[in-house]
């Protein structure tokens, strides 16, 4: 599930829970939903992406 896996990373860019991030995955995939997919996301390092941002282009996220 692609797109799942690319919501779930965005999610945790945005700083949602890993509750959250998982609950909005499985509603969206089943019965699609895969423990690859969900072990992807939850090993994704956010932290990586944002060496590579050029934050004058961010959308206003209020976490952010």
């Amino acid at each position: 599930h692609r797109t799942g896996c690319l919501v779930g990373c965005l999610r945790k860019l945005q700083r949602w829970t890993h509750t959250s991030i998982f609950d909005e995955y499985r509603r969206f995939s089943c019965p699609k939903s895969r423990s690859m997919d969900q072990q992807f996301i939850e090993l994704f390092d956010a932290s990586q992406v944002w060496k590579l941002v050029d934050r004058d282009h961010l959308p206003k996220w209020e976490e952010l």
